[in-house]
């Protein structure tokens, strides 16, 4: 389930969108973000789970590795010598426009961009979720299997790692270490417990609030309108730890004004941006402030795009 929200929520359904068609709606990926209490919160003691229960994954050893989910919307099997019949066709994937390998130099280069931050806006959902986060070895530096996703059979280089790391690469792997130091620096964002929307005791804020691209707390309304693709994810840990995480989301194709919730922490500070290709560069395009941002703030989210902040 997390596997197949998150791939849809990045993937197939701005590949819809792209052609006018709909998508999902939010409320599935949220669930998953917030460590799927719909299948791993039902139990009664001693069989109790916790979100850790959740193993999240969104490759594996079989199917399409990162890269080649926002390359690749057809597999390409011809080489397991079974005419492409085999295989999964239930990818939910998104190739940015173009099928395949684009050369850096070519009129189509301009996906690439695009394709690199979708990879980092899937790595960012895994590693930022509550629950156990499950990295496909190779997925951290882009490897491909040329879209090959029943690579079982081969020995080849289309399931071999290759270790020749350009640029895009190395960067990607910084974007990783960034986000795992980032997951063991803040409690918030590793749920011992399911999360209730309620305060952990008197004058702290709840543990799990979700806000709109206005600044609104969700309503029923909004959870069940598949055309808001934009939402607020603050994540709260009581003292002793009094810790505080706001995920800003944008699944939508265009760029969106979003004010970040009134409340909850003085000031925010920005701890990474899905743009970014690399996670020092500090490229802010939407906060005059630079680094942090107020409460009630207005910032500006590049198109298909994540933010995380941190209590300044």
């Amino acid at each position: 389930r997390f596997r197949n929200a998150v791939r849809s929520f990045w993937l197939a359904d701005p590949g819809r969108a792209a052609h006018g068609l709909p998508g999902h709606r939010v409320r599935e990926v949220a669930t998953r973000l917030s460590g799927s209490v719909d299948l791993f919160g039902n139990g009664t003691p001693p069989l109790t789970r916790t979100p850790t229960a959740s193993v999240n994954f969104l490759t594996a050893h079989d199917g399409f590795t990162l890269a080649d989910l926002v390359a690749y919307e057809h597999k390409h099997n011809a080489a397991n010598g079974e005419q492409n019949r085999d295989g999964s066709d239930d990818n939910r994937s998104w190739n940015h426009g173009v099928e395949g390998p684009v050369p850096p130099d070519s009129p189509g280069a301009d996906v690439l961009p695009l394709r690199r931050r979708s990879i980092r806006n899937l790595l960012g959902t895994l590693v930022l979720a509550a629950g156990t986060p499950m990295i496909t070895a190779g997925d951290e530096l882009g490897r491909t299997q040329h879209g090959n996703n029943n690579a079982y059979c081969q020995d080849s280089e289309l399931s071999w790692m290759s270790w020749k790391l350009p640029p895009w690469r190395r960067n990607l792997l910084e974007t990783a270490r960034h986000l795992l130091n980032l997951r063991r620096a803040h409690p918030a964002l590793r749920a011992t417990g399911f999360y209730t929307g309620e305060p952990s005791g008197e004058g702290e804020a709840p543990d799990l609030a979700w806000f709109g691209p206005d600044g609104a707390p969700f309503d029923h309304g909004r959870w069940h309108d598949a055309s808001i693709r934009t939402f607020q994810m603050v994540r709260t840990t009581a003292a002793p730890e009094s810790d505080s995480v706001l995920l800003v989301v944008n699944g939508a194709l265009d760029q969106l004004a979003v004010r970040l919730p009134p409340d909850h922490v003085s000031r925010w500070r920005l701890a990474w941006d899905s743009v970014w290709e690399h996670p020092r560069e500090e490229r802010l395009t939407a906060i005059a402030g630079g680094l942090h941002a107020q409460i009630g703030e207005t910032v500006v989210l590049e198109p298909l795009s994540m933010r995380v902040y941190v209590r300044a």
